[in-house]
């Protein structure tokens, strides 16, 4: 694949935000969020995301400018109206509270309703990091993506987890998931390349694998089959755990949407009424004396002095692929699959904005 200055990656997303009628500040936070994210590798989330938005936009399920609103601020606990537009600054201002109440409170809670995909969940939970805190991100779903432990249809969806913790001087420990063994938007990812599925990511009603990457995505996302889908964090089988990523992904659900009052998991069509759970938590609070962020960078430096099993292929810690693959590609550019350039340059002609896109020279 090609790879793209790093800027001009950034100029094409805030390009085509504006095109699709997004305020100033939606705009500004949307940019940044998905930028990150493809600067940290996670490809599934950042500007291969704008045919998507750009497609509920035109369905009139998301509303561009739309402003999220704080309805309810109690103690450690707010609660954000994300008025059904880009998920992004409804994440974005729901985990700011919660960073500001848990620097004078200990810890934070913020809940969203009524919003849409918010990109990657690990961004949200580095916010809190960056403040010293450690923080948890969690979104819940509408959509039937993901196929509970042994049965035949989809309920769930990619559910994911990202949580982060500060080492002082240093990246954070980062954790950033899916409670299905991959997202929808990596299967994306594979069709976007013309790849097949490299492992037993889906499966049919009948439990059979399937692989071919564009077809899924499309019976998925655009269809909406309820005939296939995702497998549960573990795979298929119970020895192989998949009861467990199923119920994860059911915690998942019921943090983010029990408590903010979005919709059951399932809905096939129409909008899909997300939620979402930030949890901020000062370490100093619940222990004074104690120094978290040391504890953290010793157990992390353990985890990468062990031996492996390929010398080659040095253990890491959770997280140090990504801040690795941010580094190379502020380097060396964001690499992008020739249909996803094509299809961002069909976009920027339909809502007749620039073409920012330039190769890394």
């Amino acid at each position: 694949m090609q790879r793209y200055a790093p800027e001009s990656v950034r100029a094409q997303i805030d390009s085509i935000m504006g095109g699709l009628g997004a305020d100033e500040h939606t705009r500004a936070v949307c940019t940044e969020v998905m930028y990150d994210t493809d600067l940290m590798g996670v490809d599934s989330h950042g500007i291969s995301m704008l045919a998507y938005y750009a497609h509920e936009v035109r369905a009139g399920r998301m509303v561009p400018d739309a402003r999220p609103e704080v309805v309810r601020d109690f103690g450690a606990v707010a609660l954000v109206d994300g008025r059904r537009g880009f998920g992004h600054p409804a994440a974005h201002l729901a985990m700011s509270l919660a960073i500001e109440k848990a620097k004078r409170l200990g810890v934070g809670l913020g809940s969203v309703r009524e919003t849409n995909h918010y990109g990657a969940a690990g961004y949200y939970a580095r916010m809190a990091a960056a403040e010293g805190l450690m923080g948890l991100s969690l979104c819940s779903t509408a959509n039937a993506l993901q196929i509970p432990h042994a049965a035949r249809r989809p309920l769930m969806g990619t559910n994911p987890i990202g949580f982060a913790a500060p080492v002082p001087g240093e990246d954070p420990l980062l954790v950033d998931m899916a409670t299905s063994v991959v997202p929808l938007n990596k299967v994306k990812v594979y069709g976007l390349k013309g790849e097949d599925l490299p492992a037993d990511w889906v499966a049919d009603e009948s439990g059979s694998v399937l692989t071919d990457a564009g077809e899924i995505y499309r019976k998925l996302e655009i269809d909406k089959d309820g005939a296939l889908g995702l497998l549960p964090l573990g795979g298929a089988t119970f020895f192989e755990g998949g009861h467990k990523g199923s119920a994860l992904a059911t915690m998942v659900q019921v943090l983010s949407a029990a408590l903010s009052g979005a919709a059951q998991p399932g809905n096939v069509d129409g909008y899909q009424s997300i939620g979402y759970f930030f949890l901020a938590i000062d370490p100093q609070v619940v222990d004074p004396d104690g120094d978290a962020g040391a504890y953290v960078r010793e157990l992390r430096d353990t985890i990468r002095a062990m031996a492996p099993v390929d010398p080659q292929v040095p253990v890491q810690a959770t997280g140090d692929r990504d801040f690795a693959t941010r580094a190379l590609r502020l380097a060396e550019g964001v690499p992008l699959a020739p249909a996803l350039v094509e299809q961002l340059r069909e976009i920027s002609a339909d809502l007749g904005v620039g073409f920012e896109l330039r190769e890394q020279g």
